[in-house]
């Protein structure tokens, strides 16, 4: 039976108010991060070191083999039962370690081969910084899949309530640690380093804890060690994603690359306006992604791809409607977010500017970013890792071609603005794949549900513009986040004419997030 959007909610309602506690958290250390480190070469250099451990944790932790063990430990305990899913990911899990302790040394063992040859200032500190924070990789890989394992018996709150040590960790280091060495850079780079490895082992310890209290312990012995079986499963299924994640990494690397020669801004621009966008994608697209992948497997299994169907855009309709308005929010208000955020100490004005044009861009994306995460889960419930993998391999060839081209015009702001090109191209294709897979895509009534949520978008920007310039004179009531009134003001009147312009346009999603928080069960429009 399909998953209700209620069902959906509520099982989403936890994992999104510890991911959103994390994000915001994570959100309050890139403040601290531009306030300390600014926009330039020691911001890059952070950037660029810390971009190495991001790429082993989107391939191999909480990134793609993670989304392949969800179905794949799903699909086990629903035909054999947890033990033996347990053993299964024993077996993983032990060889996973030992991947991730090879990938550590020789990753550390380059950048200390590149360091005689490097002359830029920013790029020593980067190849300094590496082997210190590589480390890091071991522990938030093996935390992403034990969290997936986590998530195939649908515990999703204190898997990634856990997820906040990183950045309590970071934020400590950046308030406590840093200032004491504003005039030595590569000791102040060397401390969040340390706090990096510090949250790294605190967050393995606590999840090793839960899956002790689930009796899910993984099983060190010679005999899952040799559990060949498990290994060939998730090599198969692992295998095709694995070459479209890399690519996709190869990508994001093209991007800071690119970006590097841009000017010292460029780099750190895209990863503050990553962080800012992601925010959102991060509370609600991975929350509705993850819960939406346990169950459309289980659907999947019974082969009832109907309902398989009906849930995903159950869910995806969820998520548009909260991403789409925000993206018109943030375009519209994209230079007064960074500077409520960001602009203060170190980061001045060339920061601010640069990191806003590279923001608006990638504002334009917010919808098509999170509605991937749902997208892949059509596709990942069914164990078919190959054809998102040649879509992602094709969409991030033309994703680097559109840099070289938009970069010249556009610089940073080309960049992100390829991003959000290929990742709309990316969806696209994949659901016309769907639908010749499994059918019963909804193209008219979706397209039509993106049209009237952009028309109401659009209807509440001119008086939130309104409500802004009215507040602007009070913004110095909150002296040290400047804009701060003008934007919750306009906030306030986008969110309330969308939420009337939503119940003239009947649109059912109002009606489904009312029930959900005012426990009132109302008839869908």
């Amino acid at each position: 039976m399909a998953a209700a959007p209620n069902s959906i909610l509520k099982r989403v309602g936890g994992l999104a108010g510890a991911t959103f506690a994390s994000r915001l958290l994570g959100f309050f250390r890139e403040i601290l991060t531009a306030s300390i480190l600014g926009g330039g070469t020691i911001a890059s250099a952070w950037s660029l070191a810390f971009m190495i451990p991001n790429l082993c944790r989107r391939v191999f932790g909480e990134g793609l083999l993670a989304t392949v063990l969800i179905p794949m430990m799903t699909h086990t305990i629903e035909r054999s039962g947890a033990e033996t899913a347990r053993k299964r990911f024993s077996t993983i899990f032990i060889w996973l370690g030992l991947i991730l302790c090879v990938v550590t040394v020789i990753v550390s063992s380059i950048s200390m081969m590149l360091l005689p040859l490097a002359t830029a200032p920013r790029v020593v500190l980067t190849l300094k910084l590496i082997p210190l924070i590589m480390p890091y990789s071991i522990f938030i890989c093996l935390i992403g899949v034990m969290t997936s394992l986590m998530n195939s018996i649908k515990v999703f709150f204190l898997p990634a309530l856990v997820s906040l040590g990183l950045n309590i960790c970071m934020i400590l280091c950046l308030w406590l640690v840093c200032p004491l060495f504003r005039s030595e850079p590569s000791k102040m780079l060397d401390a969040l380093a340390v706090s990096v490895l510090v949250s790294g082992v605190l967050e393995l310890f606590l999840m090793l804890l839960l899956l002790r209290k689930h009796k899910l312990l993984p099983v060190f012995s010679w005999k899952t060690f040799r559990g060949l079986r498990a290994l060939v499963e998730i090599w198969r299924l692992t295998l095709p994603g694995l070459f479209g994640a890399v690519a996709y990494q190869v990508s994001v690397i093209v991007d800071r690359s690119v970006a590097c020669w841009i000017g010292p801004y460029a780099v750190p621009a895209l990863a503050y306006s990553d962080r800012l966008i992601y925010l959102p994608i991060g509370v609600f697209a991975v929350a509705f992604g993850t819960v939406s992948l346990t169950e459309m497997s289980a659907m999947a299994v019974r082969r009832d791809y109907d309902d398989m169907i009906h849930t995903m855009f159950s869910s995806m309709r969820l998520l548009l409607f909260l991403t789409v308005p925000l993206a018109a929010f943030m375009c519209l208000f994209h230079t007064e977010l960074i500077r409520m955020v960001y602009y203060r100490h170190a980061f001045g004005e060339t920061a601010l500017a640069e990191t806003a044009w590279a923001f608006l861009f990638y504002a334009f994306g917010i919808p098509a970013f999170a509605a991937m995460k749902v997208t892949l889960a059509g596709f990942y419930a069914r164990k078919d890792m190959k054809t998102p993998m040649y879509v992602s391999v094709f969409c991030i060839c033309v994703n680097i071609g559109l840099n070289f081209i938009l970069m010249i015009p556009l610089r940073q702001g080309g960049i992100a603005l390829a991003t959000v090109i290929s990742s709309y191209l990316n969806n696209l294709i994949l659901l016309v794949i769907l639908e010749r897979a499994v059918g019963g895509v909804p193209w008219r009534g979706i397209l039509k549900y993106l049209a009237a949520l952009l028309v109401i978008s659009l209807l509440g920007l001119y008086p939130a513009w309104l409500a802004a310039r009215f507040a602007a004179p009070l913004s110095d009531l909150v002296p040290l986040v400047h804009d701060f009134v003008p934007l919750c003001a306009a906030g306030c009147v986008f969110v309330a004419i969308f939420l009337i312009l939503a119940i003239l346009f009947r649109i059912r999603e109002v009606n489904v997030l009312y029930s959900r928080f005012s426990g009132n069960k109302r008839k869908e429009v």
